[in-house]
């Protein structure tokens, strides 16, 4: 039971909570908003904060409970969703001056289903312009901090779904949904000490994603780009049972959910590898790898180093596949001059491509794809990330001698999405400086049930 305080209970709690009418939804809500008040001002997670379509939500499930009605698996737990994702009536800027005033009428289907279970949206949280920075800020809200500064130093959460990692690390939404496109649900979480899945492409509808096809009030997803064949959204969350909750609830219908309680772990065939192959990574993160890899062996079938060529390729062809892209979906909203830095950025990347040279690269992708399958086992292990949460305004970063951009040190990551197979982050070590270190519990297209039940086995355990 919540004690009289629902600030930092996790999802299950909350929901019980309110369902056994102990604590009113209501209350749950003035608790959170208020810590909001507090905390927000400093963190610059949450962008826009919908108190009273909160507050509204709220005493309509309170309403139901004391008319005996049901309600939702999450009732009554706030959460939050990242600025790139469409919610009906709230303001949706995908962190761009361009959208500045926008207010979608239709919820995306994510959306959707997390209000159908109870669940109420209290805010939406910072993200870089159209997601396309590892680093939280944009020339429309600034930058978000992360709520961790166990050396005294402001640090980043990480991004693009920095200000979804903040909100909830801090104790103002309960759970949230961020998206992940190189890393963009992964990255934060290992940067916050969060869990995190990007699933596989397609168990959560991807539509309401900004930039998108926009038709009768919606956002769709445009299948013909990289970024709407790549990018998911994915839940996020401070323990791995409110993940693994919310991803049963966000599952599309038509895809079979397996329980991850139900994994034979000691019929599973693992891998680990110290990163991607081809980008250094801190010897704090390998450290918390292969202590993973080793904590895990006596519990599987077998464990293995990872020996495929697929990662070592997979980071370069992300990039390629990128720079192939026309971007169309995002000048349909104003000429390269009105955006900020990255996005001029990644405008200025653009190189022409004939559609041969195209559908070239995605048949390599496809190729790399079943060279991953037929080598990974049943699960592969690794970094997140080159680097732990950095410095507010660092941009570039020393890993033994060689100096990284935010997307080189996200190569990892990078070269998961696109070889389009689903990971689930979680923390499983601390730094000497404090810093939590996530790693990458990777899984066979279908197969996150694996991947959570050796999640659960690899997270690090709070303290008592």
């Amino acid at each position: 039971m919540l004690q009289g305080n629902s600030i930092g209970a996790d999802a299950r709690s909350v929901a019980e909570a309110v369902s056994s009418r102990s604590m009113p939804a209501r209350e749950v809500i003035e608790q959170h908003l208020a810590h909001i008040d507090r905390a927000n001002p400093r963190l610059n997670a949450i962008v826009t904060v919908a108190a009273e379509s909160a507050r509204q939500a709220a005493d309509e499930i309170d309403a139901r409970l004391a008319r005996g009605e049901s309600v939702g698996a999450l009732a009554g737990v706030p959460f939050t969703v990242k600025d790139l994702i469409a919610t009906a009536g709230v303001r949706t800027t995908a962190g761009s001056t361009a959208l500045a005033d926008n207010v979608p009428r239709v919820d995306a289907p994510a959306v959707a289903r997390m209000r159908a279970e109870g669940a109420i949206l209290i805010g939406k949280t910072n993200t870089p312009e159209f997601g396309a920075s590892g680093l939280t800020h944009n020339d429309l809200f600034g930058y978000t901090l992360n709520p961790l500064s166990p050396d005294g130093i402001d640090r980043s959460p990480g991004g693009s779904s920095g200000g979804e990692a903040s909100a909830i690390a801090s104790g103002m939404s309960v759970v949230g949904l961020g998206t992940d496109f190189g890393g963009s649900v992964r990255w934060p979480a290992h940067c916050t000490g969060l869990c995190s899945v990007r699933p596989t492409g397609g168990r959560i509808s991807p539509d309401g994603q900004y930039p998108g096809v926009m038709f009768d009030e919606r956002v769709l997803t445009n299948a013909a780009t990289m970024h709407g064949s790549v990018q998911t959204i994915g839940p996020m969350a401070r323990n791995l049972d409110d993940l693994t909750s919310m991803l049963r609830v966000l599952s599309s219908p038509e895809y079979r959910w397996a329980d991850p309680a139900g994994v034979r772990l000691d019929e599973l065939d693992v891998r680990w590898a110290a990163g991607e192959g081809t980008v250094p990574v801190s010897a704090e993160i390998v450290a918390a790898v292969t202590e993973s890899a080793e904590r895990l062996a006596p519990s599987v079938n077998s464990m293995q180093p990872y020996s495929g060529a697929a990662l070592r390729q997979a980071n370069d062809l992300f990039t390629r596949m990128r720079a192939a892209e026309t971007q169309t979906d995002i000048l349909q909203y104003g000429p390269a001059t009105g955006f900020g830095e990255n996005i001029r950025e990644v405008l200025a990347a653009v190189r022409p491509t004939p559609r041969t040279d195209a559908e070239a690269l995605w048949a390599e992708r496809s190729v790399l794809r079943h060279e991953l399958l037929s080598t990974m086992g049943d699960v592969l292990i690794l970094p997140v990330a080159s680097i732990l949460a950095p410095p507010i305004g660092e941009t570039r970063f020393d890993v033994d001698g060689t100096v990284l951009s935010w997307s080189e040190a996200l190569a990892s990551s990078r070269a998961i999405s696109i070889l389009g197979v689903p990971s689930v982050v979680v923390p499983v070590a601390t730094s000497a400086s404090g810093l939590p270190i996530g790693v990458q519990i990777v899984a066979r297209p279908w197969q996150e049930h694996n991947a959570l039940a050796v999640a659960a086995l690899c997270m690090r355990k709070p303290p008592h």
